[in-house]
Parts: structure tokens; C-alpha cells; sequence
């Protein structure tokens, strides 16, 4: 436990590996540790049954030869992760009377959405420039939370303007600047599962990133999401770092405003100069001493509401899901039109307003369906913690204390209810492909918490408000000397933006990296 590690980094989601691994490919020896018995976060899988399950990976963009992603990825994997394209339609859009596909390239699909929306041509025009603007403008932001604050101030002087229309305001308000047509501004914001927050909370900095990712089309992993801690764990291994699981760090020492070192659950404690936390920003500064904390930093993060949680449906299925109606695409399925609605109570609505289907083993070339042509059926529905804090197992009320019978038998009948629910409306929308479900295995926010520590089971860390894009918080360096944030929380929510932020938590230790963003 005393070995002389270079850095520490707390949880082993993407962004914990991602920089770990690069200041490994800089000969810098890391030690992650992770609580869990399997390293990934929401890029690790569970098996049942002989079906192999992704937990939060479904698709993923810009990641064709030569892109930033690609190039990053493949510098800090040594290039042993294969990427697939989804071939043609990615998303698949299911309003109500009407269905838009998805695919690249960018002019394919403005002229999807013209087709659909003749009388909004020039609707249609503004909004993909206001997607271009936005991108930029997030990352101009971004560049001035990794640059010195003597350079900071002037670039964001200088882009206040861009970064006040675009990332100041929410997805739903520059997108009905943009049009009066409620049916179009439904369809452009559709896709908010991909970030976690509504259109009317959102940053449309945020919205227009994603969206932008995507418009040259999809990737997915060969093998599933698994094979990222287990490449970038071999980078890290190479490097005479190790992957530690089943560690929790429960403090994080300081001493004088400098990183001292982490103690562990069990009361191990290892020394270091350098920890980079991809714990999220609300879990590291619970793990912080208060006396040696900024209180305006403090203040800033504490501000910041989590990301909402999310049921997932995971289905094994038997027979040829393809010839029923399943493809490589992401269905988006909304029962009304109204895209800002929330599964609110999902104990008293019995459908989801929103579904997010995805048939991982149609597009994963590494699968092998056998002679019975088994596959998989990942389905998303976004929820609010408050539906299920009852059952958290940190909660002590009365009757559901942690561990006690009565939560026991309370939560396992509300996810059996669920289960119900949920596989009652995947078969109304694909009615040729639920006979073949022999499995149905549901998770909750709590699953989630439990598992990967996420604050309140989020799927995306913070909140994609414009107050987190905003807040001078949230950016790799903190006021505590030695100790850095990774992941989601200091970059954009999702497996790229985590790794982004892996990366550049680790650039500031090792300059050297910040090259590959060039």
C-alpha cells in the first residue's frame, strides 16, 4: 500500500481510466482505485443467463479515423479498440402520426427534417448554423477552463456575447427563438436522452454539441463497452500502474492546501502529491476536509443539482429480431408530443412518456447469436431520484432502514411493477419482437448509486444546465493544490465527454498530452 505511485485516481469510469492511462502513455506510473468489484462505471456489463449487457453505452460520435475522439482513443488504448459504424439510419425518431430517420450524412438528414417540415425550410437552415455557433462557443468555454486565468478572462471577454446566446440559455429557448412550429422544435430537441436534462433545462450548448457529434454518423465498440476498462486497464498496467478494485476512498488528506494522499475504507491510507478525482464533483468534496476547502468553490458546486436517473429494461431475446422489426438503429419513442414531459411518479404513470430502444447485438460485429440467435435489447426511460430515494439504502426512516426486510420487499415488488409496465410497452411498439423476451431484468436509479457511488443514480453526473456549463467550479483544476477532477462533471455528460475530461485532468499534470486535442 505504500508503493510510490506518481498519481492516485479515485473511480475507474472513463474519465478515471482515460487519465490514467494517459499519464501512463507518459510513463507515469497510477494507481486506480475503484469501489466496485468491476472497474468501467457506467461502461461496465453485466451477464444473466448467457446475455451480456451494456449498463450505460449505446452509441457513440465522432469516432471515424482521424477525429479528436478517434485519435485520443486510440492513443490512449494503443489502438486495441476496433470502432464499428452504424451502418446508415442511427436514431430513429417516433413522435406521434410521424417517424424521422436519422443518418449521415448532415445534408441527409436536413433534408429528413424539410421533408417533414416544408413550410420550415429556413427554420430548418437557422437551426443547424445556431448548431454550429453553439459548438464553437462551448469550445471556446472549454478552452478557458484549461488555460491560465490570466488568458481565461480575456478569451471569455472576448466570446461573452457567443457564450451568453448560446450556452446561457436553455435548448428550448433558442430552439423557439428559431421556429414557431411546436411539432418542429419537439422533433430537434428530441434526442435530450443523450445529455439527461429536458430542452427547458438544458444548455443548448450542450444540445448542440451532441447533436453535432452525430451528424457524421454513429460507432460502437467491437465487444461491447467492456473492452474499455479492459484496454485502457492494460495501458495503465503497462505502465507499472495497477487497477484496484473493491477500494473505496472515504477521505480525501490535505494538508496546508495541498493533496496529501487517500484513505481508504478499512483504514489503509496511500500517500500521493497528485489525485484526480472521477468521482463526481459532489462525491469528491463530501471526501474533503472542510477546513481545507474554498468556501466559494464549495458554494459553486453545492449549487449544482445532479442529472436525472434512469430505469433501464434489459432484455435477452431468442430468434430472428432483425426479420421482426429490430435494426441497428436507436429508437426514440415519445407517446406525445410534448418532449419535456417527465416520468415523474412511475408508480402512478404506467407508461413512460419517453422510451430510448436499442438492439446492441445487431450492431456489435463481435456478437454471436448461435444456432437459437440470441441478442440483446437495451431500453432507457429517465426518471427523477425523488420516485426512489425511499429505498436508498443510505436512507434510515422508519420501516426502511438499510438492509431492513420491509425495504426489501417494497423495492423488489415496485421493480417487478416496473418490469411489467415497461415490457407492456415495448411489445406495443415492437409487437413482432416481444414474443421473443426470455429475460427481462430491470435497474433503478438505486441500482445505479449502489453500483458505480453516481449522486442519486444520475446517469450524466451534474445537471447540463446552463448554470453547471457556466459555474467556475467546474474545470479540471481545483483551489486544493495536486488534486484535479475528471469525467462528465468537467467536461459534457457521456462516455466521449467523460474521456475528454479524463484527458484533460491529466494534461495538466503532463502538458505534453494536450497535443492530441490539436
Amino acid at each position: 500500500m505504500d508503493k510510490p505511485w506518481d498519481a492516485l485516481v479515485i473511480g475507474s469510469g472513463i474519465g478515471g481510466l482515460a487519465a490514467a492511462a494517459a499519464l501512463a502513455t507518459c510513463g507515469r506510473r497510477v494507481l486506480v482505485l475503484e469501489r466496485h468489484t468491476q472497474a468501467g462505471g457506467l461502461t461496465q456489463t453485466f451477464e444473466r443467463q448467457g446475455w451480456r449487457f451494456n449498463v450505460g453505452m449505446h452509441y457513440l460520435g465522432g469516432f471515424a479515423p482521424g477525429e479528436v475522439n478517434r485519435r485520443v482513443l486510440d492513443h490512449l488504448a494503443g489502438g486495441r479498440i476496433a470502432m464499428a459504424p452504424i451502418q446508415g439510419v442511427y436514431d430513429r425518431i417516433r413522435l406521434p402520426g410521424l417517424t424521422l430517420p436519422f443518418a449521415p450524412p448532415r445534408a441527409s438528414l436536413i433534408a429528413v427534417l424539410k421533408d417533414a417540415f416544408p413550410a420550415e425550410t429556413q427554420s430548418i437552415e437557422r437551426y443547424f448554423e445556431a448548431v454550429d455557433h453553439a459548438a464553437a462557443a462551448m469550445g471556446a468555454l472549454f478552452m478557458a477552463h484549461n488555460i491560465p486565468e490570466a488568458l481565461a478572462r480575456p478569451l471569455e471577454w472576448l466570446r461573452h456575447g457567443e457564450i451568453e446566446r448560446w450556452v446561457a440559455r436553455t435548448t428550448w429557448e433558442v430552439v423557439s427563438e428559431i421556429t414557431a412550429d411546436a411539432r418542429l422544435r419537439s422533433a430537434l430537441t428530441a434526442q435530450w436522452i443523450d445529455y439527461g436534462s429536458r430542452p427547458a433545462e438544458s444548455s443548448f450548448g450542450v444540445h448542440a454539441l451532441v447533436t453535432r457529434s452525430y451528424l457524421d454518423g454513429a460507432w460502437y465498440p467491437v465487444g461491447g463497452s467492456v473492452v474499455f476498462a479492459r484496454e485502457l486497464g492494460r495501458t495503465i498496467v503497462d505502465a507499472g500502474g495497477e487497477v484496484r478494485t473493491g477500494a473505496e476512498v472515504v477521505h480525501i488528506d490535505v494538508d496546508a492546501g495541498r493533496v496529501t494522499g487517500v484513505q481508504l475504507r478499512g483504514g489503509g491510507r496511500i500517500a500521493a502529491r497528485a489525485v484526480i478525482s472521477d468521482a463526481g464533483a459532489h462525491n469528491t468534496m463530501r471526501l474533503l476536509p472542510s477546513s481545507e476547502v474554498d468556501y466559494d468553490w464549495a458554494r459553486d458546486v453545492a449549487e449544482l443539482e445532479a442529472s436525472t436517473g434512469y430505469v433501464g429494461l434489459y432484455l435477452g431475446l431468442e430468434g430472428d429480431i432483425a426479420h421482426a422489426g429490430a435494426d441497428t438503429a436507436n429508437t426514440w419513442i415519445y407517446e406525445s408530443w410534448d418532449v419535456n414531459q417527465g416520468w415523474d411518479d412511475p408508480f402512478a404513470q404506467p407508461r413512460a412518456p419517453a422510451l430510448f430502444v436499442a438492439f446492441p447485438s445487431l450492431r456489435d460485429p463481435a456478437h454471436e447469436p448461435g444456432p437459437s440467435l440470441r441478442h440483446t435489447a437495451e431500453i432507457v426511460a429517465l426518471v427523477n431520484w425523488g420516485a426512489f430515494s425511499r429505498w436508498d439504502r443510505s436512507a434510515d426512516d422508519d420501516g426502511m432502514a438499510p438492509g431492513s426486510a420491509a425495504r426489501d420487499r417494497s423495492y423488489a415488488t415496485v421493480k417487478d411493477q416496473l418490469r411489467a409496465g415497461l415490457l407492456a410497452q415495448f411489445g406495443s411498439h415492437f409487437p413482432g419482437v416481444a414474443p421473443m423476451v426470455r429475460l427481462a431484468e430491470v435497474s433503478t436509479p438505486i441500482t445505479v448509486a449502489e453500483y458505480t457511488g453516481a449522486e442519486h443514480g444520475a446517469m450524466y453526473g451534474l445537471a447540463t444546465t446552463p448554470q453547471r456549463f457556466l459555474s467556475p467550479a467546474l474545470r479540471p483544476r481545483t483551489p486544493i493544490g495536486g488534486l484535479l477532477l475528471a469525467g462528465q462533471d468537467a467536461c459534457t455528460p457521456g462516455v466521449t465527454g467523460a474521456m475528454m475530461g479524463g484527458l484533460m485532468a491529466a494534461a495538466h499534470l503532463e502538458p505534453r498530452l494536450w497535443k492530441l486535442l490539436v
